[in-house]
């Protein structure tokens, strides 16, 4: 499962590592001052204790604790233990601090500086820095390291305290945003958008508003002209099937060719499949506005009743039709379950030429299997004049819409479509 990451922990893990890691710089930053700094004053210190007069070989001089010689066995043995005569450099402070942690207080700290003085005599100067038990720099506290760690955990603390305060801040009118935005409906539309205090999201809210209007307009006029339009085409497609009945009598007193009829056959199929697709569209054009009437239907019946009225579909065809029902009185919206199954049987006997058409009915499923066992061009062309699938896509939209089940499984030679009219009550 993918991790979708939030805004909100992004950006407050984001600027907290980073602060943490300023914090933490300058922490090690404070503390190599604090050495450097030592160092330094320590070092100008010894440089100035090499100029004390009186200092000779074997004669060592002691300092407000600094030990200055002119050879390095005249310094106390624990110097010499500590720095080996070949371990120091010359000039610069060479120091040694024993300490159990770099968060602890050190130990012992031994200095040394070998340098040569202003008239040229060569000096050693050493300091030993050892806590004295009875001095009060034991009861100071804490070392410097613990309280530049504990200053900088403090820090860290106050900046997360004042990050949250800041997000809290900011998410508030964010969420108070996500919430108006999932839920608008056509009737929020209308009005106009809160204010989320801050000219960023307020504009966004201004964006998301006049989108979802433009896309609720358009939807309006489209569902406005399907409406329209299939009023519209009920009165053309009338006189279509009109004049075809007119033309086939016709046709018959003056004996016509078997080409005539062939095309008045393909204008009264195009004419009663416009009918029930105008009928499926109009339906489906009043969306929620008008709910569905539930009556009780006998299904095998209505099966029956509508194998009939299209089997005008099969006029010229070699094709085999067998049916098998069994009886059942549902309650369901006659009008939508009419469409599908007319949009099934339809299709099933409009695009099968030379075939087998099977249509079973057990309880609320049924089943239709279409089989071709030979294509003949020309009924075919005449087929995909009329429009192949689109009953199916339409009776798509009508299960979807009742949550009734469809399956329909493509084959080699043909379809076979099952529809289970699922009810309340079962």
């Amino acid at each position: 499962m993918k991790i979708r990451l939030s805004i909100r922990y992004y950006f407050l893990g984001a600027v907290l590592l980073l602060a943490s890691c300023m914090v933490i710089a300058f922490s090690v930053l404070t503390a190599n001052y604090f050495n450097e700094g030592r160092d330094s004053i320590l070092h100008r210190t010894m440089v100035q204790m090499a100029e004390i007069e009186g200092v000779t070989d074997g004669h060592p001089v002691n300092v407000i604790d600094f030990q200055i010689a002119s050879r390095w066995q005249d310094l106390t043995e624990d110097i010499q233990l500590v720095f080996e005569e070949q371990g120091h450099k010359a000039i610069k402070l060479n120091k040694i601090i024993v300490s159990d942690s770099i968060f602890s207080r050190p130990k012992a700290g031994y200095f040394v500086v070998d340098i040569s003085n202003s008239k040229g005599e060569k000096r050693y100067v050493a300091k030993v820095l050892e806590p004295d038990n009875d001095a009060p720099i034991e009861k100071r506290g804490m070392p410097h390291f613990i309280w530049i760690f504990a200053f900088a955990i403090s820090g860290i603390a106050i900046f997360l305290l004042m990050l949250l305060l800041i997000m809290r801040t900011v998410a508030k009118p964010i969420e108070a945003l996500r919430h108006w935005a999932s839920s608008l409906n056509e009737k929020s539309l209308q009005q106009t958008p809160p204010d989320f205090q801050y000219k960023e999201l307020n504009s966004l809210a201004e964006i998301v508003h006049n989108s979802l209007n433009t896309v609720q307009d358009s939807l309006h006029r489209e569902h406005e002209f399907l409406r329209f339009a299939s009023h519209e085409l009920r009165t053309p497609i009338a006189v279509i099937r009109t004049n075809v009945e007119l033309l086939r009598k016709i046709n018959e007193s003056e004996k016509a060719s078997i080409k005539q009829n062939r095309v008045v056959e393909r204008i009264e199929r195009a004419g009663f499949t416009m009918s029930h697709l105008t009928e499926t569209l109009l339906w489906l054009s009043r969306g929620d506005s008008i709910p569905p009437a539930i009556q009780k239907i006998q299904l095998n019946e209505l099966v029956l009743r509508l194998i009939e009225e299209l089997s005008y579909l099969l006029q010229g065809k070699t094709v085999d039709v067998t049916v098998q029902t069994s009886e059942c009185q549902i309650e369901l919206p006659e009008t939508a379950c009419r469409i599908v199954l007319t949009n099934l049987i339809r299709n099933a006997f409009q695009h099968t030429q030379n075939g087998i058409v099977s249509i079973s009915q057990q309880g609320q499923s049924v089943i239709i299997n279409s089989k071709e066992i030979d294509n003949d061009d020309e009924m075919k062309s005449d087929s995909n004049e009329l429009g192949f699938g689109l009953g199916l896509k339409l009776t798509e939209k009508l299960v979807q819409q009742f949550n009734w089940q469809c399956q329909c499984q493509a084959q080699q030679t043909g379809h076979i479509v099952e529809v289970n009219f699922i009810t309340e009550n079962n």
